[in-house]
């Protein structure tokens, strides 16, 4: 032992008897003190509350829009000089200025000459899929996030507040989707699926944000991975079996998440059955309306499964001779093929949502979006429907139905503010002047 280490030692045993007197008289002071000090907080916390409750109050200021006309996403008739009246995250009200009473301490937003709308609703994206085919091999996990991030920024900025990502990689999924939880990140609100899953060589396997599973049981590992890495949603992408898709269903039913299909394509079967196989197995909604029968249609109508047509895609696919030869040459797809299965669809009344998957070029967003709602409007939807579609339909679409898509009492405070009427002109979509998102007013 050192003379340091001695000497230490030495003066560590000096002090016991000292600390050990004060610790015994310390503890014989301890119940009478405490006892002392929670009754007095007791007291002092009861006198407190009601102040403190009142402070709570005022500090969560009233938002009064005032003078707009308003769309509420219901598809009813506008409502001229509308008032919509906002606290925290909610609603409170919403209706014409001669029924809502605004309060004397209202913060006002004047928005008299504007439109209100909810934010819309993008059911089909990918955000972090590569702008170049450099990227492909260049990417990382924080490149991928940023240009996730970047995406969801252009949307808030056009007045698209909530988006679905089908298949991205799960990394920066969960990065995002922490940081909004965090308060770190000021954007759009993003419900992620993480990894596709499919079998092995299936639609889309070995890109990021995918997942090869083979046989039912590791499809329900694949779906319970996916849980216990924190999503909610879930896409499954052909070839697949009944047994897999349904396994997959289930599962994914079970732990309470939303489950939709990859509709056919090039990895589809001859004569198709991807799209039959998952709607027979339970999904949810199904992505795209490629070359199915009737009948599929059918049984979509009876068991009340959605569709997220993506039609603008496929027609610039089309334009630009980007489908695959095999699907044109041998399988006799046309732009006209999806629009005639659209058309049925909405015959059945299949409730449909607004998706992009603008995949072709990322470049594009966030036009792609609008060029999808003036798409629907020119194959005979009417534009009170397609706002609808945009807004409600994906809430219902997202299992959000409680919270999104619609401006009334109770829902969450997602709404856009545009200068035109929409009703006469998508055009002036785009282009808010304010988004609201969760409560939070941005002025563009």
């Amino acid at each position: 032992m050192s003379h340091i280490d001695f000497r230490i030692n030495q003066m560590s045993r000096q002090q016991v008897p000292l600390a050990t007197h004060l610790r015994k008289e310390s503890i014989m002071r301890f119940p009478r003190t405490v006892f002392i000090v929670t009754v007095a907080l007791f007291f002092l916390g009861v006198a407190l509350a009601p102040a403190q409750e009142k402070q709570e109050k005022k500090e969560v200021p009233v938002i009064a829009m005032t003078g707009g006309t308003l769309i509420d996403g219901n598809g009813g008739a506008p409502v001229p000089d509308a008032v919509v009246l906002i606290q925290g995250r909610k609603i409170l009200l919403a209706g014409p200025s001669a029924t809502v009473k605004v309060p004397e301490n209202a913060e006002k937003i004047d928005v008299r000459g504007k439109f209100l709308l909810p934010g819309f609703i993008d059911c089909h994206i990918h955000t972090t899929y590569p702008f170049d085919e450099r990227q492909f091999f260049t990417d990382t996990d924080a490149s991928t996030t940023l240009r996730a991030l970047y995406i969801m920024n252009l949307y808030l900025k056009s007045g698209v507040t909530s988006v679905r990502d089908v298949g991205s990689n799960v990394p920066s999924m969960q990065a995002i989707t922490a940081a909004e939880a965090a308060g770190y990140v000021d954007s759009i609100r993003l419900f992620a699926c993480g990894d596709v899953i499919m079998v092995t060589g299936g639609h889309g396997d070995g890109l990021k944000g995918t997942r090869a599973a083979d046989g039912p049981w590791e499809w329900r590992k694949a779906i319970r991975q996916m849980f216990k890495d924190g999503f909610a949603h879930i896409k499954i992408s052909p070839t697949f079996t009944l047994e897999e898709a349904t396994a997959a269903a289930d599962e994914a039913k079970t732990l309470g998440m939303r489950i939709t299909a990859h509709g056919g394509g090039v990895s589809d079967t001859t004569p198709t059955t991807m799209t039959r196989i998952a709607v027979q197995a339970g999904v949810q909604c199904i992505e795209h309306l490629n070359e199915m029968e009737d009948d599929v249609l059918d049984i979509m109508a009876r068991k009340g499964i959605y569709n997220v047509p993506t039609m603008a895609v496929y027609r610039d696919l089309y334009r630009t001779n980007q489908v695959p030869r095999v699907l044109v040459e041998k399988r006799h797809w046309t732009k006209a093929m999806h629009e005639t299965l659209f058309q049925k669809a909405r015959k059945r009344k299949i409730l449909m949502g607004i998706g992009t998957d603008y995949v072709i070029d990322l470049k594009h967003y966030p036009a792609c979006y609008f060029d999808e709602l003036k798409y629907f409007v020119e194959l005979g939807v009417s534009p009170m429907e397609t706002i609808v579609t945009a807004t409600r339909n994906g809430a219902i679409i997202l299992g959000k139905a409680d919270e999104l898509g619609t401006i009334e009492a109770g829902k969450l405070a997602d709404i856009q503010v545009v200068s035109g009427d929409p009703l006469k002109s998508f055009d002036v979509l785009g282009n808010p002047e304010i988004v609201i998102v969760d409560g939070k007013v941005h002025r563009f």
